[in-house]
């Protein structure tokens, strides 16, 4: 309980030192063969890791993936919620997770204005959970994440790649717990990259 006690202390504490540590260098753009390498040692990953979430790593032959395009790397303007905070987001056990609500990200995606809520984790970088047109045909019905580093950050801007996006651990093993993404981020256009479906 003690360790409990504390963590609930130092939450707070946490999530205003994240929420004011925005940097101002470059921001980051990763290319195709960044992004193919990222995909091999993921696929390396899943099949040789001791924490792969798959049951059966004999037959794995790698994930399923839409190609690299570069029109889905969007820089969007980041805005900060009023105060910093961390907030409970359900997970598909029933249970919660506490993660720092850090604010929106706002911009242009497909001529679509689109706004999505943005977590931040303690060590800073943001996290995003979404769900678009592709789910449930394409890409896992629960949605997709992206992990994004606080150095993709700049200006009042965070670069997203959603070549990058990644279905959770429980899309694969149902014996995982997943964040759900919340309605707000649940998008009326389709994002053609990121990870789909496996077979």
């Amino acid at each position: 309980m003690k360790f409990n006690k504390w963590l609930l202390f130092l939450l707070p504490i946490i999530a205003i030192l994240a929420y004011f540590s925005i940097p101002t260098t470059k921001l980051v753009v990763e290319t195709g063969s960044d992004v193919l390498k990222i995909r091999k040692d993921k696929d390396a990953a899943f099949k040789e890791g001791e924490e792969s979430p798959l049951k059966d790593k004999a037959s794995f032959k790698g994930l399923n993936y839409y190609s690299f395009n570069k029109d889905y790397i969007v820089d969007f303007a980041l805005e900060k919620a009023e105060k910093a905070e961390t907030v409970d987001i359900k997970m598909t056990d029933g249970t919660t997770e506490k993660l720092i609500l850090f604010g929106k990200i706002k911009g242009e995606l497909q001529s679509f204005t689109i706004a999505l809520t943005i977590y931040q984790r303690e060590n800073g970088d943001f996290f995003l959970p979404f769900k678009d047109k592709t789910a449930p045909t394409e890409t896992y019905g629960g949605g997709r994440y992206l992990d994004l580093p606080l150095k993709n950050a700049k200006n009042n801007q965070l670069r997203v790649d959603f070549n990058l996006a990644y279905n959770p651990f429980c899309a694969y093993n149902e014996d995982f717990a997943c964040p759900i993404p919340p309605a707000e981020n649940t998008l009326p256009i389709r994002i053609e990259a990121g990870e789909k479906l496996f077979n």
